[in-house]
């Protein structure tokens, strides 16, 4: 039998989706029209003289019937199929005593054999790890994982109309990159034998695109991947992607009005998708509500609230003993002020920021490529965006004093020296960029797989990126 057929050809036959078959499921019965059908059997059930399979394509899935006074070489069958194999069939609509809209196969082909040993449809596999290390029967098996990932990619294609049609356009900057930066992150390193050259993978496309709006662009943005050496949890993964924007002339309240418009009508559509008419998403036990206008924290005073510590009075120490008698860790060398509240914040504030939240007025101390505060020169035009406890949105008045950024790099660059290996490092080529003038500008940075988390009700980042790290399998 192996030597008569060809278990690899180069075509099939396909005359319509089974989503299609399936909607016009009543004149196909009606009228008994013969039609070809795709797709991959994922059950097989034998009896004897009737075996019945379900064929799923990548739309739908569908009852395929074999009868053995029916289908052409019915005695193959048994020997031939497995539970994996791409076949397609010919037949004609049939609604068998059990009402479940079937195709009752006249002919079939097998255009592609697995030979692997697929489990069992209906027990389907249980093994979380094994899903993460093949994402790929993650989404033959488990219709809400597709569904994951069919809504995440139409969340980017909305996202890219909204911004489109406001008047943005799409550009491209490196990601391999000589000088790293645009966030407090540890890079990938790598090297460019042709150039003698070490190259990092860029942790932000930030520095570039500012460099644009140097160069006479006013609203621009990039969807693309990150990469920072960071660890694997809940809401982090090594690769991840972002949408970066900045947009001329525009302040921070602008922005900020900016973000939430361009949220909304993301929510809008992606829940007319779903055939919705509301702005409210339910998220991990908790209706969120777009419609509302969006919370508004100050950094200092929500830390205030929860430490009873005021950041410009009290010492490095109070907020280390503070962080000490609540388990969070920190590394002693290189902490700083800045950088322990931050941590307090990430650990006791951020989980319960559960409605679309908007904390601004952050320490300059941890945010070294924003303007500073007109009233007070220890705090920035920075802002961020929480939804459902997670950040999802990082976005300032852009810096555009060459002067005070050379200065703000020199003071990162000393952190290095101590060991800081997520301090930001010094740029002279930005610096010559800003020396020729930068408008005022704002930027902004949204986590796409974050926000696909939202929407989609997933709970661990691993669940919307479809090639999430794991652990190399141990033999």
């Amino acid at each position: 039998m192996k030597d008569k057929i060809n278990f690899y050809p180069e075509k099939s036959k396909r005359d319509l989706e089974i989503i299609e078959f399936r909607k016009k499921f009543k004149a196909f019965l009606k009228n008994k029209k013969l039609v070809w059908l795709v797709g991959r059997i994922i059950s097989l059930r034998d009896h004897k003289n009737i075996i019945f399979a379900d064929l799923q394509d990548g739309t739908e899935k569908i009852q395929i019937i074999f009868k053995k006074e029916i289908t052409k070489k019915f005695n193959l069958i048994n020997d031939l199929f497995k539970i994996g194999d791409f076949i397609n069939v010919k037949g004609s609509a049939f609604l068998p005593t059990s009402k479940e809209p079937s195709l009752i196969v006249k002919e079939y082909n097998l255009i592609s054999k697995t030979i692997k040993n697929f489990p069992k449809e209906y027990y389907k596999i249980k093994d979380e790890e094994l899903l993460s290390r093949y994402p790929y029967l993650r989404t033959i098996f488990y219709e809400k994982d597709k569904y994951i990932f069919k809504s995440r990619f139409k969340i980017i294609q909305f996202l890219r109309e909204i911004l489109w049609q406001k008047g943005f356009i799409e550009v491209e900057t490196p990601i391999l990159q000589t000088h790293y930066g645009g966030a407090l992150a540890k890079p990938f390193k790598t090297y460019l034998d042709a150039m003698k050259l070490s190259l990092y993978l860029r942790i932000a496309p930030e520095l570039y695109l500012k460099k644009m709006i140097v160069g006479g662009f006013e609203k621009i943005f990039e969807i693309g991947k990150n990469f920072r050496n960071e660890g694997i949890d809940r809401e982090h993964n090594p690769e991840f992607t972002m949408m970066e924007l900045y947009y001329a002339y525009c302040d921070r309240q602008q922005l900020m009005k900016f973000v939430e418009e361009i949220i909304r009508e993301l929510v809008k559509k992606f829940n007319q998708l779903e055939n919705k008419n509301d702005l409210i998403i339910n998220y991990q036990d908790n209706k969120i509500n777009f419609a509302k206008k969006w919370k508004v924290y100050k950094y200092v005073e929500i830390i205030k609230k929860i430490t009873g510590l005021d950041y410009f009075k009290n010492t490095l120490n109070d907020f280390l003993k503070f962080a000490d008698k609540n388990n969070i860790e920190y590394k002693p060398k290189i902490i700083t002020k800045g950088k322990i509240v931050d941590e307090i914040f990430k650990k006791l504030i951020r989980k319960n920021l559960i409605q679309p939240t908007f904390l601004i007025d952050h320490p300059v101390e941890i945010s070294p490529l924003a303007k500073l505060h007109p009233k007070n020169n220890k705090l920035t035009l920075r802002f961020q965006g929480y939804i459902g406890g997670l950040e999802i949105i990082n976005a300032f008045a852009e810096l555009n004093d060459p002067v005070d950024q050379k200065n703000r790099f020199i003071e990162e660059a000393k952190l290095i020296k101590k060991g800081d290996e997520e301090a930001h490092p010094y740029d002279e080529t930005f610096i010559e960029a800003l020396e020729y003038g930068m408008p005022p500008t704002a930027g902004l940075g949204i986590g796409i797989d974050r926000l696909v988390m939202i929407l989609t009700n997933a709970k661990y980042l691993r669940e919307v990126i479809y090639f999430p790290f794991v652990k190399e399998k141990k033999d």
